[in-house]
């Protein structure tokens, strides 16, 4: 698996879009090869969104399901695969070390 960080800012107005308005043909004929990373300051009571593209060699055959997660200041992508045979649900998980988050100004309300 090979995960790519397109530079293109996801939005709301483009989530009905198709392929949610990411030039995917575009993007992999010119960024396939390069070496990502993204950096964003997220303040208090904002949000953010990107885009996250995920390529295997092994197909999807099934319902995938993706998501963040922390663990203490490091952060982990989470892929995982859904796929019923005869009514019993098979997983198949992958966990991705995506570098950390710096959380020494974070201040928890009581």
């Amino acid at each position: 698996m090979r995960l790519l960080l397109p530079s293109d800012t996801m939005t709301i107005e483009k989530e009905p879009l198709y392929d949610y308005g990411l030039p995917i043909k575009s993007f992999l004929d010119t960024g396939i090869n390069k070496s990502y990373s993204l950096k964003r300051t997220i303040n208090p009571k904002e949000s953010t969104t990107f885009y996250v593209v995920l390529l295997s060699n092994k197909g999807v055959d099934g319902t995938l399901r993706t998501g963040l997660s922390l663990k203490g200041q490091n952060l982990f992508y989470k892929i995982s695969a859904y796929k019923s045979i005869n009514g019993h649900p098979l997983m198949d998980e992958k966990e991705i070390n995506c570098g950390s988050i710096n959380l020494n100004n974070l201040l928890l309300k009581k």
